[in-house]
């Protein structure tokens, strides 16, 4: 592609770091289990070294003072990989291949490294000891005090000053959450130490598995991945705050039941009072006996404290049907004149319901009202370092293209995520991973059984609070047997769990639950846009998709050169198949193909991203378009994925860098509130109205144009919109004499001629066709016949000009609009605007523009506008670039940039 700067000048400033996972290192997380106040994080200043290296005993490691001046040194969350490729002892593991180099590093695409033996030689065999030194609180003293520990990978022996508080049999589980009375061994006010010698996951325990999304690390993410924090009470310790709501009188009113976890941990009983205050004035208590070392759930219901029940409450609704309200409670346990202990809780009034359609597929309602599931899976981190500010970004990049949901495959990460979810009204679908030790029931222990109804019993604690989590799935590729689903549904039962659960991600019944009313039935593969609306069988808009994708997502070229080497930039070579995924996934060849049959095989690199990001806006769109049109026969499709954990070239709708490309831009069209799109099925053109709300008088128009865009057929209808609805407009006209590859334009006005949504199409009169009869599973479908799209690489150099330009700042946030007008008698295609770092510099990211690879007709002209932070500038003056399939360079004529300060464009 070719390319023209800007240089914006000195109208923002320059501040803070790029963003990136080391942002995590300094962060503190807060969670509403407890009064923000009462928490003392330590998650500064850890050291680690293996066992096999320090030689000595639990008791030296953990005294304070003892010698670690030749030890590894890493903040928290981290693993032991990614500490020692943050201190420079491991080389950047992203460039290249070199984390296949890394020692002990068992990389094969072709089985899992999480559920294999550790090589012999391995460094991570050994046990690694983590150690850190504080001051403790002074005014702990007197009081009973708490280590919290709520994420070990995978095993630990826990020590505090020369003591071994717990055992490496009993503090085992990825996603459980512990914590240990350490009164008898910390000294407030003054210096203490812990050590904790944690053991990496065996290839049967019930950890954290990367499957084919990208390699396992060597140390298999062993290592501190959650916080760490001590508290303190005065014997009697809250725990659990938990606000759910039963909504009533067709949802105008809702009664509240309030409860907490209080255990007394004297040797003496104790009585005392639990006091709840509501955010609205509401004040309620109850006293509270508890026996010598009892601990008990209290509960504060509706029935019998009528102050719980409320008119009209404020209801939190995802961000496309309303406000993501939240409330906040805080309770207090007072005894003998004093509080032990109080915490704090924030919970959202919402109902979240599913049932089986008259067809079987699962629909998911919020408050009563059908919501068609629109969302991507979420990767952490390979190393597990949690970065807020990512996840920032992450959910910003959720809202900005339209998705409503999020899932996490077994990655239940800090409640941080969550917290920002529920004000930012994003849905979420947690549950358990796919592919090792949590899907092989067969051969589960004693200890399999516990450990995991104990992570269960963790994360529900924390989950069922949190209006954004709406499901929770005990099972991912498969339902787990009777006698474990049984287990899980019945600690969901006891937790008072308030939304649906799912026996897995798939299709496959139970004998407990039956039917899922749920499919995984991919594609993961390349496959055209056209599939998406002709397939009946496998992956097409039918059900509820809870993973599928139209396959490889090639990063832009300046984010392969930050992986890539120079020297296997082209052509694609084994360090692209490095960057692939797993099993069946090691290359790009099935896109490659599709790419070259389809636009023309690509002439060097630059060629290959023109055509790319084309095939990947086209695929990525007509795959959310098909289930948005199929609305409610089809009832929800999660994209696989929506980023990843390192550097890849397939699975996401924004690279590891952050860089939003065609996929990205491709999705945010599709999932417009109100849009007009193409039906590839039968040549149609539809309106989704994702309203909740009736549009009367909607004016829709289609012009059909040659390669050379001159007009050759149009049509228009009036039409009346029902709320949450799809609505087919009118079938196209034949057009006689079209060139082999043509253009559709569409355009959606409302009744006052105000324009609600557009889109653009490039097609062929040779179409797509699929191979149904070779097709030997879900995953991939083989292509008939391929459509021809290579009269795009006869467009005429693009003669485009930027006629109006302006930035400003709002917020503490910059932004930029710009007018891009079409002086050709050509189509200029797939514009790219982009800000980077400098002349030549990284990309500007996150960065939000309203449209990107747009296209213009000949005398069109569009406004575009990006926001970005700051800190995205990494101290570097922001350059405008603009780049397209058909954009020459010098053929952009811009004039200065007229400045606006704190205000919108």
């Amino acid at each position: 592609m070719a390319r023209l700067r800007v240089r914006f000048g000195s109208a923002v400033a320059m501040l803070a770091a790029v963003l990136g996972y080391a942002a995590a290192f300094s962060s503190v997380f807060v969670s509403p289990s407890a009064a923000a106040e009462e928490k003392v994080y330590l998650h500064q200043d850890w050291r680690l070294a293996s066992s096999c290296d320090a030689k000595a005993t639990g008791e030296q490691v953990s005294a304070v003072g003892f010698d670690v001046s030749k030890w590894h040194r890493t903040n928290l969350p981290n693993t032991a990989v990614g500490a020692l490729v943050d201190d420079g002892t491991y080389k950047d593991p992203m460039m290249g291949k070199n984390l296949k180099s890394l020692p002990g590093m068992d990389y094969s695409t072709k089985h899992f490294f999480a559920i294999q033996d550790m090589p012999k030689d391995s460094p991570f065999i050994c046990s690694w000891w983590w150690r850190t030194e504080f001051v403790a609180p002074a005014d702990f003293a007197g009081k009973v005090q708490w280590l919290h520990l709520l994420g070990i990978n995978y095993r630990a022996n826990v020590w505090v000053n020369g003591k071994k508080v717990a055992d490496e049999k009993d503090v085992a589980g990825t996603f459980v959450t512990f914590e240990f009375n350490v009164s008898k061994y910390l000294v407030p006010g003054k210096g203490n130490a812990i050590a904790l010698e944690i053991f990496a996951p065996l290839k049967n325990d019930l950890g954290i598995t990367w499957v084919d999304w990208n390699p396992t690390p060597a140390d298999k993410d062993m290592g501190i991945w959650k916080e760490v924090f001590l508290t303190a009470d005065d014997g009697v310790s809250l725990r659990n705050p938990y606000v759910t709501s039963k909504l009533e009188n067709d949802y105008k009113a809702a009664a509240l039941t309030v409860s907490a976890d209080l255990r007394n941990t004297s040797d003496k009983a104790v009585d005392g009072v639990l006091a709840a205050e509501v955010e609205g004035g509401i004040h309620i208590k109850q006293d509270v006996k508890l026996a010598a070392g009892e601990t008990k759930t209290i509960t504060f219901n509706a029935d019998k404290f009528s102050e719980l029940k409320l008119a009209h409450p404020r209801l939190w609704w995802p961000y496309q049907m309303g406000d993501p309200n939240l409330y906040k409670a805080k309770l207090t346990f007072e005894t003998g004149g004093h509080v032990s202990d109080s915490a704090d809780v924030t919970f959202g009034i919402r109902e979240a319901t599913s049932e089986l359609t008259d067809k079987g597929y699962r629909l998911f309602k919020i408050n009563g009202k059908k919501v068609l599931i629109r969302g991507a899976a979420w990767a952490p981190d390979m190393f597990l370092r949690y970065s807020p500010e990512r996840v920032d970004a992450d959910l910003a990049y959720v809202r900005d293209m339209g998705l409503n949901t999020v899932r996490l495959e077994g990655r239940i990460d800090h409640e941080d995520f969550f917290n920002k979810a529920d004000k930012l009204g994003i849905l979420i679908m947690p549950g358990w991973t796919c592919c090792d030790a949590w899907e092989r029931w067969k051969g589960w222990k004693e200890e399999h059984h516990k450990i995991a109804g104990e992570s269960l019993k963790s994360q529900i604690r924390i989950l069922r609070n949190h209006p954004s989590v709406f499901v929770w799935l005990y099972g991912s590729d498969g339902p787990p047997p009777a006698d474990v689903e049984k287990m899980y549904l019945g600690i969901l039962k006891d937790l008072d769990w308030p939304n649906p659960s799912l026996s897995s991600a798939s299709a496959d019944p139970t004998t407990v639950t039956g039917a899922s009313g749920v499919k995984m039935t991919g594609p993961y593969e390349y496959v055209p846009p056209m599939y998406w609306f002709a397939d009946t069988q496998a992956g097409g808009a039918y059900g509820y998709n809870t993973e599928t994708s139209p396959g490889p997502a090639i990063p832009p070229k300046e984010s392969l050169e930050r992986f890539i080497p120079k020297d296997h930039l082209w052509p694609i070579d084994e360090v692209w198949n490095f960057h692939s995924g797993g099993e069946r996934f090691t290359t790009v060849n099935v896109f490659t193909d599709g790419l070259s049959k389809r636009y023309g095989a690509p002439t060097s690199l630059d060629d290959y991203e023109r055509k790319a990001q084309a095939m990947t806006y086209d695929g990525q769109r007509a795959m959310f378009e098909a289930y948005g049109r199929n609305k409610y026969t089809s009832t929800g499709v999660i994209q696989w994925m929506l980023n990843n954990a390192w550097p890849s070239l397939i699975w996401h709708l924004y690279d590891y860098y952050m860089v939003p490309a065609g996929g990205y831009y491709g999705t945010k069209k599709s999932t417009e509130l109100v849009h007009v799109q193409y039906s590839y099925d039968d040549n149609s053109v539809a309106v989704v109205n994702g309203k909740y709300e009736e549009i009367k008088g909607a004016k829709v128009s289609a012009k059909i144009y040659n390669i050379d865009a001159k007009e050759k057929g149009s049509k228009d209808a009036t039409i009346d919109l029902a709320a949450d609805s799809a609505t087919k407009a009118f079938e196209l006209p034949k057009v006689d004499d079209l060139s082999k590859t043509y253009f559709l334009k569409l355009q959606l006005h409302d009744a006052h001629g105000k324009l609600l949504s557009d889109n653009f199409y490039w097609l062929s009169t040779k179409p797509d066709t699929m191979d149904w009869k070779h097709r030997k599973d879900t995953v991939y479908t083989p292509q008939a016949e391929f459509a021809d799209l290579t009269g795009l690489n006869s467009l005429p150099a693009a003669k485009i000009i930027i006629s109006k330009q302006s930035l400003g700042k709002k917020n503490g946030e910059n932004w930029m609009s710009l007018t891009i007008e079409n002086k050709g008698d050509g189509v200029a295609f797939m514009i790219h605007p982009r800000v980077t770092r400098g002349k030549g510099g990284e990309d500007v990211t996150p960065i939000f523009w309203t449209d990107n690879y747009f296209s213009l007709l000949p005398g069109e002209q569009a406004t575009v506008r990006a926001r970005y932070d700051d800190r995205a500038l990494a101290g570097k003056e922001p350059v405008l670039e603009i780049e397209g399939y058909n954009v020459e360079p010098g053929t952009v004529a811009v004039g200065e940039f007229t400045a606006v300060q704190d205000d919108t464009p």
